[in-house]
This record gives C-alpha cells, sequence and structure tokens, in this order.
C-alpha cells in the first residue's frame, strides 16, 4: 500500500518525503512527522573590546569601546510536511443515512471521522525559510568615580551605542507600509537585493534592513553617589540612576520572514473524501520556490456578492477584491528603527542596628520604553446607523456600511484592499513601569545568619510577554492602552525569611560525641506572596472584528456588579470550583446584524489568584576524616508542611466550562531526599 493509495499526494513536498501530520482533538493521539520539517540554525558572534582604566588624583577613570558583530544562518520551515486535525463532529442536520447520529455515543468521535476521511482542518506551508541574517553594533563610554570627600563618592557616566537593525544577506525578508495602500500603492516592500532573485513581480526599493534608518543613535547616562553619613559606616545612603538600552535580536525581522511571498501557507476545512482534495494543498507551489501566484499586489474592492456568488448591494455579505493582498500573511515592522530602553532609579538607606542587625529600606523604580508588543493595527472599523463607513468600489461605486457582520469584515478595514486577518504589526510602543519598597533585616553572628527581606510594589505595563510572534494587545488592537494593566509578574506583596545556623563545634566532648554532635548545620527558607494577576475574557467576542486569538477579548460585568463581586468569598479550599463568581459577569456586546459581538468593558489582569507559600529546609553535617577527606550527609524538605498553594483559575473564560475553577497547584507536593558526598 502506497500514500497514493490513502488519497495523500504532496505536490508542494520536496523538502519531506513523510506522509502529513496527524492529529487527534479527541483523543490528544498524533502521528506522522512534525509540521514544521526539519530546522537548522548556526550561530557566531564576533566582539571587540577594550577598556582603559586610570586613577588620578580623586578621580577613578575608566573609558572603552565595543564593536559586536553577530551572523545568524537558519533554516525554519513553517508546515512543510502539513497538518490534518481530527475531531468529534455532530450529525448532519436532516441526513438519515449519516452515520453519525447511530453512534452510541451520538457522534462520530475523531478517529471515526479519521476511517472516514472527514478532517476538521487541514493545513500546509511552502516557499523559502533559509536566512542569513547580520546585525552590527558599536558602543563607546566614559566612567568616573569620583571621591569628593572622605564619606562621598559620587558618580557619573555616559554611554553611547549604535545599534544596528537586523538585515538578510538572502534579502528573504518584505515589510508592509499599510500607509501605502491607503495611497493606492504597493504596500509591500522588498529589500533592493531582492531583484537579484529574478521573480516576475517581486521587485526590490527599500534598504537592506527595510527601514528608513540602519541604526539608532542611543545616549545613556549614569549617575549616582554613595555617602557615609556619620564617616563611621554605621549609616549609607546610596542612589542612582541610569538609562539602558536593549540590543535588538532577530526576533522582529524573522518575523518578516513569514511574509508572502517567501512564505506560502494555507488553512482549509477538511474535505470529505480524499485526503488528496484538502484545499489546503492543492493551491501551494513545490517548497524551497518563490511563487509568482504569492508575490503581493493590493487587493481593489469590487462589490458584495450575496451567498450564491451573486452581485449585491447588501453590504452585509461577503465583500470581493481583485489582487491578493487581502489573502496573504502581511507582516509590519515601524519604519523608524528604535531600541527598547530602561531607565533605572533607587534610592537606598541602611543603618546598622544593635546586637548586629543590618536594616536596608529603599525605594526602587523603573520605566520601560519602546517595548516590544504585536497587534492587528488594521482592525476593521465598528459601524452603526450613526456612524457609517461609505467605500468606494474599483469602477467608482459607493458603499455605505451601517451594520457589523462577520461577512463584511474585509469591507471595514481600516485600509481597503488589505485583510485583517492575516496582517500583525511588530510594534515598539509599549512601555511598563514598576515602583517598589524593599525592606530587607538580616543579622550574622556566631554562625548565625537570618535575614528577612520584604517588598511591596506595583508593576504596569502593556505587555508582559517576552514571546511576540502572536498578538500580545487584548481588546481593541487599535488602542493599545486597553491592553494596559497589571504586569503577569506583579506581586503586590512578597516576604522572603531565609536562615542558616552553624551548630557550634563541641572542643572539649570527648572524640565520639563530638563526631556526631559537630558540624551540623540547619538552613532553609520560607515564602509568602500575593497571588499572580489574571484576566477574565470571552472567547466569543470580538467575533465583528477578525479573531485576534485565544485570551485576548476580554469579558464584561454584569449590569449592577461590581469588580468586587467578581470574586466569591470563604477560603480557598472551599472555592476551588467556583473562586469566580459567574453572575458578576457577562458576555461581550453584540454589535452585529448577525449577532456578532463587540469587546467587553473589564480592564487586563484585573483578578489576583489565591496567595502563596513555600517553606524549604535543610539539615546537613559533615563528618571530617582527615583534612581532605570528608564525607557530607544533607536531608532536604522541599515545601516541609506539604501545604498546597492553589494556582490561578485554569477557567477564566466566561464563555467556556467549569468557569473559575482551580484545578492546579504551584510548586509540588512535599518532597524530601537525602545525599551523601565522600570527598578525598
Amino acid at each position: 500500500i502506497g500514500l497514493g493509495d490513502l488519497g495523500i499526494s504532496r505536490p508542494n513536498s520536496n523538502v519531506d518525503t513523510n506522509i502529513y501530520r496527524f492529529q487527534f482533538a479527541q483523543s490528544g493521539f498524533q502521528f506522522g512527522p512534525t509540521p514544521a520539517a526539519s530546522q537548522s540554525q548556526q550561530q557566531n558572534n564576533f566582539t571587540i573590546l577594550d577598556t582603559l582604566s586610570a586613577t588620578i588624583g580623586r578621580n577613578q577613570l575608566r573609558v572603552g569601546q565595543q564593536i559586536d558583530r553577530a551572523l545568524l544562518n537558519k533554516n525554519f520551515p513553517q508546515l512543510f510536511n502539513g497538518l490534518v486535525v481530527f475531531a468529534p463532529i455532530p450529525p448532519t442536520p436532516g441526513n438519515p443515512t449519516d452515520p453519525c447520529a447511530l453512534s452510541p455515543i451520538g457522534y462520530c468521535s475523531d478517529f471515526q471521522n479519521f476511517l472516514r476521511g472527514f478532517p476538521v482542518v487541514s493545513g500546509s506551508g511552502s516557499g523559502v525559510s533559509n536566512h542569513e541574517y547580520r546585525i552590527n553594533a558599536f558602543a563607546t563610554f566614559l566612567q568616573d568615580d569620583y571621591r569628593a570627600t572622605s564619606n562621598l563618592t559620587l558618580n557619573l557616566g555616559l554611554r553611547w551605542e549604535l545599534d544596528g537593525a537586523v538585515s538578510d544577506n538572502l534579502n528573504h525578508i518584505g515589510n508592509l507600509v499599510p500607509d501605502l495602500a491607503a495611497q493606492g500603492k504597493q504596500p509591500w516592500i522588498f529589500p533592493k537585493g531582492v531583484n537579484q532573485l529574478n521573480v516576475p513581480g517581486l521587485v526590490g526599493t527599500a534598504p537592506p534592513t527595510t527601514t528608513r534608518n540602519g541604526y539608532a543613535s542611543n545616549w545613556g547616562p549614569r549617575i549616582g553617589f554613595a555617602w557615609d553619613v556619620l564617616g563611621h559606616q554605621t549609616t549609607t545612603v546610596r542612589s542612582g540612576y541610569g538609562i539602558y538600552y536593549e540590543r535588538e535580536d532577530n526576533g522582529a525581522v524573522d518575523n518578516l520572514g513569514f511574509t508572502s511571498p517567501f512564505l506560502a501557507g494555507s488553512f482549509g476545512p477538511g474535505a470529505p473524501g480524499s485526503l488528496a482534495n484538502l484545499p489546503a494543498f492543492s493551491i501551494l507551489p513545490p517548497a524551497g520556490v518563490i511563487s509568482p501566484n504569492f508575490v503581493p499586489r493590493l487587493s481593489h474592492f469590487l462589490g458584495f456578492v450575496d451567498a450564491n456568488g451573486n452581485p449585491t448591494k447588501d453590504t452585509t455579505q461577503t465583500p470581493i477584491f481583485d489582487g491578493n493582498s487581502i489573502f496573504l500573511i502581511a507582516l509590519q515592522t515601524p519604519q523608524h528603527y528604535v531600541s527598547p530602553s530602561v531607565q533605572q532609579w533607587n534610592l537606598t538607606i541602611q543603618h546598622e542596628l544593635p546586637s548586629h542587625f543590618v536594616m536596608e529600606i529603599g525605594y526602587v523604580g523603573t520605566k520601560g520604553t519602546h517595548l516590544r508588543e504585536t497587534r492587528t493595527t488594521i482592525q476593521p472599523y465598528a459601524v452603526s446607523p450613526q456612524q457609517r463607513l461609505t467605500i468606494v468600489a474599483a469602477d467608482g461605486t459607493p458603499y455605505t456600511i451601517s451594520q457589523n457582520t462577520v461577512a463584511n469584515a474585509p469591507a471595514r478595514s481600516r485600509v481597503l484592499g488589505l485583510g485583517p486577518s492575516g496582517m500583525q504589526f511588530f510594534g515598539n510602543d509599549a512601555d511598563s513601569h514598576y515602583n517598589s519598597l524593599q525592606t530587607t533585616l538580616s543579622r550574622r553572628r556566631k554562625g548565625l545568619y537570618l535575614q528577612a527581606a520584604y517588598t511591596y510594589s506595583k508593576s504596569i505595563d502593556d505587555n508582559s510577554s517576552d514571546n511576540t510572534s502572536f498578538n500580545t494587545a487584548v481588546n481593541d488592537q487599535t488602542n493599545l492602552a486597553a491592553s494596559r494593566g497589571l504586569s503577569d509578574f506583579d506581586r503586590t506583596h512578597r516576604l522572603v525569611i531565609t536562615y542558616a545556623y552553624d551548630f557550634p563545634t563541641l572542643a572539649q566532648a570527648s572524640g565520639l560525641v563530638r563526631g556526631l554532635l559537630s558540624s551540623w548545620q540547619i538552613s532553609g527558607f520560607a515564602t509568602f506572596q500575593s497571588g499572580k494577576p489574571f484576566s477574565v475574557v470571552d472567547s466569543a467576542g470580538a467575533t465583528c472584528f477578525t479573531p485576534i486569538g485565544p485570551d485576548q477579548s476580554l469579558a464584561s460585568l454584569a449590569p449592577g456588579a461590581s469588580i468586587a463581586d467578581g470574586l466569591t468569598h470563604g477560603s480557598v479550599e472551599s472555592r476551588l470550583n467556583d473562586y469566580l463568581n459567574i453572575q458578576a459577569f457577562a458576555p461581550a456586546p453584540v454589535i452585529g446584524s448577525d449577532g456578532c459581538t463587540g469587546y467587553g468593558d473589564l480592564r487586563r489582569n484585573l483578578y489576583r489568584g489565591p496567595a502563596e507559600q513555600d517553606w524549604d529546609f535543610s539539615l546537613s553535617k559533615i563528618f571530617s576524616f582527615s583534612e581532605s577527606r570528608k564525607l557530607e550527609f544533607r536531608s532536604e524538605f522541599f515545601n516541609l508542611w506539604n501545604h498546597p498553594s492553589f494556582n490561578s483559575p485554569s477557567f477564566f473564560d466566561v464563555s467556556g466550562p467549569n468557569f473559575g475553577a482551580i484545578t492546579n497547584t504551584v510548586g509540588t507536593p512535599r518532597v524530601i531526599q537525602f545525599s551523601l558526598r565522600f570527598s578525598l
């Protein structure tokens, strides 16, 4: 039996000759090769740096420079092997011969649909996936630590960085400029070197980085001081401020390698019968080929058609376009390249207390600017009879849209002719704010070390994720402020108690007693902290716009409900099945004539999970046989009291099942481990 006997035909698979990847949604079973095919990368980093230090009078000077060049060659095929997904399918209404209706469970399972040849979705990819990324950077700095008096030191410094944007030697990248489409021009720009690929219709006019500037010029001042207030090191005040820049990785430009025509991807519904008929596989060229059919051409609006494909004046129906831009992957990075930066400042007072205690109290703050985020900036307009949208077809015919529907979303795009569903903007306009009060009380004395560190803080940002390959914004994609909320890692209160005690050596005891009872140590720490924030979402929200991804459309409060009403009351253990009060929430509002929905009104990370605590303890002893030969015994107890700390709710979708249920814990149950180590 060959692949052809199974109806498997891969005209676009000249990378791997394997069959597709089959996934069964109900059972979780899957077989076949990974859809992405074989991946590889090779990276080389070259750095030249030099620092010169000199002490001149009260000044301790340092000056230096650094030159960096990074080379990353990678091959990252996407879905080149193909993916076919099978899932339960309910019976076909009005079809008495459908075997699903006769099934004991009333529907066909994923495996039954596999046997019937009824997949629910298929996906495949093609094009070129190899890249040769290059990054250049230069930096120079001057630092002066000036001892103004015997008890005051000033720190002054300045760093200048020339941070290069990423380019691809193979020119396998393309950028989207929506403003060009709004002017009726080709919105995709490619490096000038792409002309060497000799692909019909593929014309390069942009610099190698596809940005207007190839480098970002960054100035980073530093200033600080250390002051011994009384001059005998019992009270010290320290403070500092600085601006620091994060050197860009290849992430944004690497995403531009997924744009058309370098990556041609297709997802389609399952087609009953032979797998060779799946639409996701039938339209793609062979892998490794840049097809002129996928070179973007600006799409022009032609009008509307009804469900039968007939022209209609009904603007709630499906718009049609010529060209191909509305169907292709559209990825965009800002035309002006900037480096992410963070400002850091602090003021700390340290004071020595009686009985060998040291107390430290300080204020620490940071502000991040030009941080990465990803969203869809050409999200369709929301219309109404009071706020209508008029668009003009290529033949000059005007169409006025006053009702939102799922079907007419492409006609409501902010850039007519660009499809919102495949467009992503890799922006650099997110920011973050962190402010904290940090206190520490510690003591070191006669084998005892004790420290208690408490932090009271708040962190707010537009995006906490370091994975910006997919949308990170929530709710309205054109308003970044809609994503603003507590950081995913925010913990209002955090207390960590650390201790260690070395038992005294019994020097006067007999050898056996001294050997058994001396050289013991106990140590451990206990952590208490607020729960982590989470959002309440509505997976059925924002259907009047393009799908923006899971957990990115927030829910709404029910009429008359307050934010506090969203949480139930009682011990955490008694609320594991209903940590959230479903009665306090409402689904996203319906704003379309076909029942499609808008966005909810809740904020991101509005609620917080249960508080957490963790106790770890260690007991150890060293048996010394000679100066070099030693036997160390150690016993360690993780989660000493076996106390569960519950995670945030696993189900926080108001349109999903088990809303508000907590199904997992943070950390593990108690774990005890023993070890022996002998040293010669």
